[in-house]
């Protein structure tokens, strides 16, 4: 068979072993593509007929001839026009004279978010009409030539971001709320993010981005399976939860560091908290124990956070399954919330109250407490008896509500004796102030355990900004209801 020379020199240098000196291609490769990527800042002008972006334009750019493409933000009294596109708004001066008529007639008689094409020149603006809460506010553009791209229909709402639409209008016009800067925002981010991400794993530390099939065979799991018809009767093809069976082939197959931004489908309809589908970076390595997955989603986290957030901090704060139980009462605590399940049986041990001292003489007796801050401002009796009956209704479990402030403790022999003696050592250990309120339990640590569940549940409560009477709304919601 006859090859063209050229294809038989390429033949030959891919056939010739490589001695351990040579250096390999993906390694000059992997460098080649770290620098390009920090080479210049994107040109959002390329391939296009616009020269400069509405939201650019400076101070540096007087006297240049610009043509810019947007969306008619504001008119005012047909002298001005503010454009906008994705990157920001410029101000546009409408010509008056009659040589620009048509011009005139263009930028004047456009609906709003018409989409329009300038061409002019970069001016300053007039001394004392500068903008300083635009970034072009220093420069307006002179117009010479206009075009009407696209005239605008009557909107069901105003693209303006301070204006109010419910979530069903904005679905239902989603390629208009497109258009707005949050939506605008949080798309360019996921891509940023996205995109740093394949940097880091990629050219940073040599894994291959790989893309596994989406319609593939049955294969029972967690959670059901979408299916999809296929022209045999009788068979269906599925979406895959995840893309598992393929990590686990792949990495048989010798591919020891892979990921993918993957797309899964689950057929969870009885989970209202559950989406149908979602994206997740799926990464596989072999050779790797728990440290090392650890430092990578670290690292990876950190590179690929955004400039405009508070930075990442590594290493993560950890705890274990068995500490993350003893002190919050779940295994996926919000360490923001406070409220820790603290053990306290030290303070108790030469007590003498009875239901303490019984607790405590059993071989696995417990006394344990948690503080609900400035509780004593919010509290009322009928709020504490009720905390106190639902937890003997569904936990068998007494527990005892104490105040610092004795003559807050509703005529409590108990709870009063209790302050009378170990109110030093309650404060200290439970870093306690003056508006705190102490809920206290004991029994055997078995028994004491079920205290965790409405602990939990406290926990679970996202952070809430003040007042704290909304956070004591909540607490009884989540415990009583």
């Amino acid at each position: 068979m006859y090859f063209p020379s050229w294809l038989s020199q390429l033949y030959r240098g891919l056939s010739r072993p490589i001695r351990r000196t040579t250096q390999p291609i993906w390694g000059s490769l992997s460098r080649s593509l770290v620098l390009s990527s920090q080479r210049r800042n994107p040109e959002f002008s390329s391939f296009v007929v616009r020269t400069n972006t509405c939201g650019e334009l400076r101070s540096s750019h007087l006297g240049q001839e610009v043509t810019l493409c947007g969306w008619i933000q504001y008119r005012r009294q047909n002298t001005f026009l503010v454009l906008r596109d994705f990157h920001g708004l410029v101000q546009v001066i409408i010509p008056q004279d009659e040589s620009a008529a048509s011009v005139r007639k263009i930028l004047c008689e456009a609906p709003m978010e018409s989409v329009v094409q300038v061409s002019g020149t970069v001016i300053s603006r007039p001394a004392g009409q500068e903008n300083p809460k635009m970034p072009t506010g220093e420069i307006e553009i002179k117009v010479k030539t206009a075009e009407l791209l696209n005239a605008c229909k009557k909107l069901p709402f105003e693209i303006k971001d301070f204006m109010k639409k419910t979530e069903a209008l904005r679905l239902q016009y989603r390629y208009l709320d497109l258009r707005s800067f949050q939506m605008q925002y949080n798309l360019r981010l996921r891509s940023q993010m996205v995109m740093k991400m394949r940097e880091y794993l990629c050219n940073l530390h040599g894994f291959v981005d790989i893309e596994t099939p989406t319609l593939f065979k049955r294969t029972p799991g967690g959670a059901k399976e979408f299916l999809v018809p296929s022209r045999e009767p009788g068979k269906f093809y599925s979406l895959p939860q995840s893309p598992q069976q393929f990590k686990q082939l792949l990495m048989v197959g010798g591919l020891d560091r892979y990921f993918q931004v993957a797309r899964c489908y689950r057929d969870e309809g009885s989970r209202p908290d559950r989406q149908p589908e979602f994206t997740q970076i799926d990464i596989e390595m072999s050779f790797v124990d728990q440290t090392g997955i650890q430092s990578l989603i670290e690292g990876l986290l950190q590179y690929s956070w955004p400039n405009d957030k508070n930075p990442v901090v590594v290493p993560f704060p950890s705890m274990t399954f068995a500490e993350a139980l003893a002190t919050y009462g779940t295994d996926k605590p919000d360490t923001r919330f406070g409220m820790k399940i603290i053990d306290i049986s030290d303070v108790f041990r030469n007590t003498e109250i009875g239901f303490l001292q019984d607790a405590l003489s059993k071989p696995h007796g417990t006394v344990k407490a948690i503080c609900i801050p400035e509780g004593a401002k919010y509290f009322k009796r009928k709020d504490i008896e009720s905390i106190r009956k639902f937890s003997a209704d569904h936990f068998d479990q007494e527990i005892l509500p104490v105040f610092l402030n004795t003559n807050r403790n509703w005529n409590s022999p108990v709870a009063n004796f209790i302050m009378e003696l170990k109110r030093q050592e309650l404060i200290r250990l439970m870093e306690t102030q003056e508006e705190d309120v102490v809920l206290l339990t004991a029994g055997e640590h078995n028994k004491a355990k079920k205290f965790q569940s409405p602990a939990s549940e406290l926990n679970v409560i996202p952070c809430l900004p003040f007042p704290y009477n909304r956070i004591k709304k909540a607490i009884y919601f989540q415990i009583l209801l």
